[in-house]
């Protein structure tokens, strides 16, 4: 086997080393690679994953749930400033159909 990867993996992993990595299920790990949400490919009726792959892909998950998290926090803030202001639902509806409204006339002019 080729020289050890990054956190002490070896380059190649198995379904079955990539599932008690991520602490899920071995079917759950060849679920997501047969879906193509895992990096992965076949030799012959076996998984194998790079190290490197699974790597970012845990970072790159990582990244989406603070971003998750930001917009979620944003979208608070907005609502509390929105009730805040005395809008309600309907409001928010009729006020961004307005704005569009408005940024598609002065794209024209």
């Amino acid at each position: 086997m080729s020289a050890p990867a990054s956190q002490g993996l070896p380059e190649l992993l198995t379904a079955k080393e990539v599932a008690a990595y991520l602490k899920l299920h071995e079917v759950t790990v060849v679920s997501f690679a047969r879906k193509g949400k895992l990096p992965g490919f076949k030799v012959g009726r076996e998984w194998r994953f790079r190290a490197e792959d699974v790597q970012a892909w845990m970072e790159a998950r990582e990244k989406h749930r603070q971003w998750v998290e930001r917009f979620n926090a944003l979208a608070d803030r907005l609502g509390e400033a929105i009730r805040a202001a005395g809008y309600g639902p309907d409001d928010v509806e009729r006020l961004i159909k307005e704005v569009r409204a408005e940024e598609r006339a002065s794209s024209r002019a």
